[in-house]
C-alpha cells in the first residue's frame, strides 16, 4: 500500500504539473507542439461557463495543476519529512482525483478518465488502509 501511494504521488505530483503547466502555456504562447494540437477547445462545450472559464486551456490546466498536482506534491513533501500527515494527504490527492475524473467522466466521458479514475479509487483505497494501519 506504502508504494503504490508513493507512486501515485509521484505519478500525479509529476504528470499533472507539467500538463497543467503545458496546458497554460499553450494558451498563453505559440508552441511547437501545443495542447491545441490535441486537445480542441471544443471538447470543453459541454461544461458550465465553457464560454468563460474554457476559452482556452489556461484555466484547464491551473486546475489540473492545483487539484491533482498540489495535493500530492504536499503528500510527497510531507513523506520526505516522515510526517505520518503523508497518509492524509495522499486521501486528499486520492479524494481531489476522483472528484476531478468523476466530474469529468459525467460532462465528457473518455477512456482516459477511466483509466484515472480506477487509480483515485485505487489511491483513496491505499490511503484508508494506511490510516487505519496507523492507529
Amino acid at each position: 500500500m506504502k508504494r503504490f501511494s508513493l507512486f501515485m504521488n509521484w505519478f500525479n505530483g509529476i504528470c499533472a504539473p507539467i500538463c497543467g503547466l503545458w496546458m497554460m502555456l499553450s494558451a498563453l504562447l505559440d508552441l511547437p507542439l501545443s495542447w491545441n494540437d490535441w486537445m480542441p477547445l471544443s471538447i470543453y462545450d459541454p461544461f458550465p461557463f465553457h464560454d468563460v472559464f474554457f476559452t482556452s486551456h489556461f484555466w484547464p490546466g491551473l486546475a489540473l495543476l492545483l487539484v491533482n498536482g498540489l495535493p500530492n506534491i504536499v503528500a510527497l513533501v510531507l513523506k520526505r519529512k516522515g510526517d505520518a500527515a503523508w497518509y492524509r494527504a495522499s486521501l486528499v490527492a486520492g479524494i481531489m482525483l476522483l472528484i476531478w475524473t468523476i466530474t469529468e467522466m459525467l460532462i465528457i466521458p473518455n477512456g482516459l478518465s477511466a483509466f484515472y479514475l480506477v487509480l483515485g479509487i485505487l489511491q483513496t483505497v491505499a490511503a484508508v488502509v494506511l490510516i487505519r494501519r496507523e492507529r
